[in-house]
């Protein structure tokens, strides 16, 4: 968490090796030494009750709720990337094919592993416990510690990437003023504790119910956000507005919130509350409701409803700014031909971004031609008066400061 999230790539490529190396590890051990069982009869009798139509949206709706933080995050990573669309072939290597194998490489593990009731054992700690509990011999010991630490490290880098910077760059945002990423992280890391998350890696039905839970409050953000994109702002923003709490910018709203959002959010949110309290306590009923397989489809429903229900709202209720963009590329966010298929002065690169001036109002805006010019400025009135000493040029000094000589 002490290490910017620019620095992480090595650390986490380390990681990602390492884990790959475990779990591949993992499953041909079991597969050599285990038995294979069926392990959907480790679940709950729930899943047998409802249509397997419902079960297979709601095995969706708890993938997607448990990267929901990193579709909600991932223009914070995706920030440094060094070029245009290496960050489109990173996420669908990184996400999709991980997202295959590894389930696949779960489901023949635990199928090849139960515990002293016959239930299959999900969770790789416990399995390597079993395992250690079966064979206490030193090459048993010494494949449990190596694979316990190639999973210790996947743990913290997930962590660190999916929890700490996501929270930290949140927070930053929003008291810029005393939180930079580094304390976030720190905030988050110490306020997890009073929520307990390894209380949720008891039972598997139990963790696939938390994960479908973030999709109820993160999937409808996610819509509004590319609703506010790409259909409202159809791409056009103006990046000078971000970055100042002057009345008049487009993204200051009204007294700095956007109501629009925050209804849109709470409206979709609120008809799946219903539905996940009962999804909790499903296990004493005999039928499944239909506020419980609303709630199982929410990463559909609830990210069509925000993404349409925002869109129609800001027709209704225009804020000031839409369309609009900057007429030139303060930061040199695009490079030259972007900048000139969006109608946008270009970057010079020969200007440093030091040699703007923000004044508070956009009317302010000022852009020094060059930096050189003001270093000039700076150097003429720090040598104003210049006393010279014996043998020193006269006309030398002028021409290089422009001084009034004594």
């Amino acid at each position: 968490m002490l290490v910017g999230p620019e620095k992480i790539k090595h650390p986490v490529i380390l990681s990602n090796v390492l884990a790959v190396i475990v779990m591949i590890s993992l499953t041909l051990w079991t597969v050599k030494t285990g038995e294979f069982r069926d392990p959907s009869g480790g679940w709950d009798t729930v899943h047998a009750q409802t249509n397997r139509w419902w079960t297979w949206l709601y095995g969706i709706t708890s993938i997607l709720g448990s990267v929901s933080s990193g579709i909600l995050n991932h223009a914070d990573f995706t920030r440094f990337a060094r070029r245009q669309g290496v960050q489109t072939s990173g996420t669908l290597f990184g996400l999709f094919v991980p997202g295959t194998i590894i389930p696949l490489l779960g489901i023949v593990t635990a199928s090849m592993n139960t515990d002293a009731s016959g239930q299959p054992i999900w969770n790789p700690v416990d399995l390597l416990m079993d395992r250690l509990a079966r064979d206490y011999t030193f090459l048993t010991r010494a494949a449990c510690f190596f694979c316990a630490a190639g999973l210790i490290t996947s743990q913290l880098a997930q962590n660190v990437l999916g929890n700490a910077y996501a929270a930290g760059m949140g927070l930053a945002g929003l008291f810029p003023k005393y939180v930079n990423i580094k304390r976030g992280c720190i905030i988050a890391a110490m306020l997890s504790w009073a929520f307990q998350p390894w209380q949720f890696y008891y039972l598997s039905s139990m963790y696939l119910d938390i994960l479908s839970d973030f999709s109820v409050f993160l999937m409808p953000l996610t819509g509004i956000m590319i609703s506010d994109f790409f259909l409202v702002r159809r791409q056009r923003i103006q990046l000078t507005h971000l970055y100042t709490r002057d009345t008049s910018g487009s993204y200051y709203f009204t007294y700095g919130v956007n109501w629009r959002a925050l209804f849109v959010w709470l409206a979709c949110v609120a008809p799946a509350i219903p539905g996940m309290i009962d999804n909790l306590q499903i296990k004493d009923r005999t039928e499944v409701t239909v506020a419980v397989l609303y709630y199982r489809g929410f990463c559909i429903f609830g990210f069509v409803q925000s993404l349409v229900v925002y869109w129609g709202i800001m027709r209704c209720f225009p804020p000031k700014g839409l369309g609009e963009q900057d007429e030139v590329d303060v930061y040199g966010t695009f490079a030259s031909e972007e900048a000139i298929d969006l109608g946008i002065t270009p970057f010079n690169k020969e200007f440093e971004v030091e040699g703007e001036r923000l004044r508070g109002s956009f009317d302010d805006l000022e852009l020094e031609d060059l930096v050189e010019d003001e270093k000039e400025k700076s150097e003429k009135e720090e040598l104003k008066d210049v006393d010279l000493e014996d043998g020193e040029d006269q006309g030398l000094l002028k021409e290089r400061f422009g001084a009034r000589v004594i």
